[in-house]
């Protein structure tokens, strides 16, 4: 496929520092047009993604620098979920079988729960939404 048959969405969408940065937007839009093609990526994902706001304000933000820490470290964590650590056994011969059943036990485990984290984290990034616009109507005034 050649550069001029991609559908690039806009003139310097992907910046470095103050910079855009072409060879990279290029790089993604060969990415996203392979999974398209290939069916890893249905066709209107890129259309959906673009709709989403990640805004934390609907224009312009301000807030004092405390609360925009607490804000930063608040969207750090939002994102709540079943993560394993490292697995592992100290027993040399059923070590490794420990392990998998291990491994094989929480994977059934994050499936059953995984639905439920899921709201927790619409709920965290809804309390992160009215947080950073309190913040921002407190600095307004």
């Amino acid at each position: 496929m050649s550069s001029d048959q991609l559908q690039i969405p806009q003139e310097g969408w992907v910046r470095c520092g103050d910079r855009s940065n072409p060879e990279l937007e290029l790089s993604l839009a060969k990415a996203v047009e392979s999974w398209k093609q290939s069916g890893v990526m249905p066709d209107n994902e890129p259309t959906r993604v673009s709709e989403i706001s990640t805004a934390i304000a609907r224009q312009s933000f301000s807030t004092s620098p405390e609360r925009l820490e607490m804000l930063r470290s608040l969207c750090q964590i939002y994102s709540a979920g079943i993560r394993a650590g490292k697995i592992t056994s100290h027993r040399p011969l059923v070590g490794p079988a420990i392990v998998f059943s291990k491994k094989i036990l929480f994977r059934a485990v994050a499936a059953l729960l995984g639905p439920s984290f899921e709201r927790q984290r619409e709920f965290n990034a809804g309390v992160i939404r009215l947080l950073g616009d309190l913040c921002n109507e407190d600095r307004q005034r």
